[in-house]
């Protein structure tokens, strides 16, 4: 069945790419804090490029984990590189946004990786000082042949890439969501995470959930023996940690070469230090997974990939090359449920809902249109039959005239066919200028002389047209618009699609107390209606288009 509950989520797909890890997809579901799909592949990283060595080694791992995982290829994706450029610095508050753009870039220069290649940023503000019309940002930049190489692979595989973004803001959302700090960030407390990568370490410095300071240390860990590189990091830490006083030190190892429990009982802090091994040390999962993620699976997440898949947590910092914030220039797909299977709503799939709709609409119109026409020759089939009798009864008048007799013959012959004149012109009405918009409830005519008409419409401008053409069509006739009002019954009981907004006029047209209006002025007789009286209803029990059956007329 039908679960429309999700259609407003935007569900994304996290993938990142991390350093003698591989390639990470997996989708978390943030109501749970739960871990409902992992997969991971290995791909070789080019440490010197700073970039994925084989983007078709790459391609194929997503897709194979893609088919494992049961996963659209269209879904929203959101991706994790390592850090390639990543800094603060501070800028003048009234330089423009392509002014801090080139800023940033002409920043990035100096490191050797953009001596070669163009590259491309993304920035926030971390604070503005209106005092000094200055403001502090944050930025991220890589190289633009790789994030188009990157493009071009999810092109080719039909993903909506939403963003791109360092490692490093995505493994602050990564711990933000595992709520391995929930305490000091709810309290607001300052506190620090130390990462240790194979080539270099980084401290991040952040009070609550807002990073205020970072400094990255090159550190070839691999040509350390494993004593000298525990000694060799704990000797570097000791000298920058006091700068960053905080309640609270988190280690996180992504080297397979240190243990950050072991790391852990070598570094000299006076508060409290967690850690968490996101290589061959780790021994439990930091966060919840569904069952079918297996332990050493779990074991095994990356918080950067953790924090992929939660690119759309506004407490934390997002840098996405794409756009400033999560997925600022790229369209979301929402998703619902059917038969318990998951649908993604694509431009393809609201196009081919489109043309089905389309089509039931346009299935819709031929049958109002069979309809309409099918009361027209209806309308002209009755109106022919009373112009047949009208010919018969003009045949018996001339054959009476010729017969002796008291009457004034002449006069009730000139009488009658004036009548029925008359009568004939206020059905011709009927079949044929009654306004799309005026359905007639009820037709009483005497003698083509007394008549009187009642019906609903939409608008008013419609009722005066109706009223003007039975007036053209009969000059010498003293009927009068004598009622227009709003219907006041319950919208719904009126079978009329309309919208909300419009209303329902009841009016009459009339020269005449019609037999209807004094039925309805007697008690009696509105008591034998309540009881199942199957004549003329009430203009709210009405369900037009269709026609009532007209009273014929009164030759008496």
């Amino acid at each position: 069945m039908f679960n429309f509950a999700g259609t407003t989520h935007k569900q994304i797909i996290g993938i990142s790419v991390t350093p003698n890890i591989g390639v990470e997809v997996i989708q978390t579901d943030r109501k749970s804090n739960q871990v409902i799909k992992y997969g991971r592949r290995f791909i070789e990283y080019n440490f010197s490029t700073r970039e994925i060595q084989d983007y078709g080694a790459f391609k194929s791992a997503v897709i194979d984990l893609f088919n494992e995982l049961d996963i659209n290829a269209k879904s929203n994706v959101f991706l994790t590189l390592p850090n390639v450029h990543f800094d603060f610095m501070n800028l003048p508050l009234i330089l423009p946004d392509d002014g801090i753009n080139t800023a940033i870039a002409s920043k990035a220069e100096e490191s050797y990786i953009f001596k070669r290649v163009e590259p491309v940023s993304a920035w926030l503000d971390v604070n503005v000082n209106t005092n000094t019309e200055t403001r502090h940002i944050i930025y991220s930049s890589f190289q633009k042949t790789a994030i188009d190489e990157i493009k071009d692979v999810f092109a080719d595989i039909g993903s909506n890439l939403v963003g791109i973004e360092s490692a490093y803001s995505a493994i602050l959302r990564g711990i933000y969501f595992s709520n391995l700090c929930s305490q000091e960030i709810a309290e607001n407390y300052s506190w620090n995470v130390l990462l240790i990568n194979t080539n270099s370490y980084a401290i991040f410095s952040l009070v609550g959930a807002r990073l205020v300071d970072y400094q990255e240390v090159p550190l070839a860990i691999k040509s350390f023996s494993y004593e000298e590189a525990y000694q060799a990091i704990t000797t570097s830490v000791s000298q920058i940690l006091p700068n960053y006083p905080a309640k609270k030190l988190l280690i996180v190892s992504q080297a397979d070469d240190i243990c950050a429990e072991v790391l852990k009982t070598q570094i000299i802090f006076d508060e409290k230090i967690e850690t968490i091994d996101c290589n061959k040390y780790a021994k439990k999962p930091f966060v919840d997974v569904v069952p079918e993620i297996t332990s050493k699976e779990a074991s095994s997440i990356t918080l950067s990939a953790i924090g992929a898949a939660n690119c759309q947590m506004s407490d934390f910092l997002v840098l996405n090359i794409l756009g400033k914030g999560a997925a600022a220039q790229q369209t979301l797909y929402a998703t619902f449920m059917f038969m318990d299977k998951e649908i993604l709503v694509t431009p393809d799939l609201i196009r081919g809902v489109s043309y089905v709709l389309s089509g039931i609409i346009a299935l819709i119109i031929v049958a109002l249109v069979g309809f309409s026409m099918l009361v027209s020759n209806m309308s002209a089939k009755e109106l022919q039959q009373i112009k047949s009798r009208t010919t018969s009864i003009e045949s018996e008048i001339k054959t009476l005239s010729s017969q002796d007799g008291f009457a004034d013959i002449n006069s009730i012959i000139n009488n009658i066919i004036y009548a029925n004149k008359q009568a004939i012109s206020f059905y011709d009405s009927l079949a044929s200028d009654i306004p799309a918009n005026v359905w007639l409830t009820y037709y009483y005519n005497q003698d083509g002389s007394k008549v009187a008409v009642e019906g609903i419409s939409t608008t008013i401008n419609d009722i005066y047209g109706y009223y003007k053409s039975l007036k053209v069509l009969s000059p010498q006739s003293s009927i009068k618009l004598n009622k227009l009002q709003v219907v006041t019954g319950p919208l719904d009981e009126i079978n009329l699609d309309i919208n909300d907004n419009q209303k329902i006029f009841n009016f009459e047209i009339a020269n005449v107390a019609s037999p209807k209006s004094q039925k309805a002025q007697d008690p009696n007789s509105q008591q034998t209606n309540q009881a199942g009286n199957t004549g003329a209803q009430s203009p709210t029990s009405v369900a037009p288009p269709v026609l009532p059956r007209l009273e014929p007329v009164d030759m008496n």
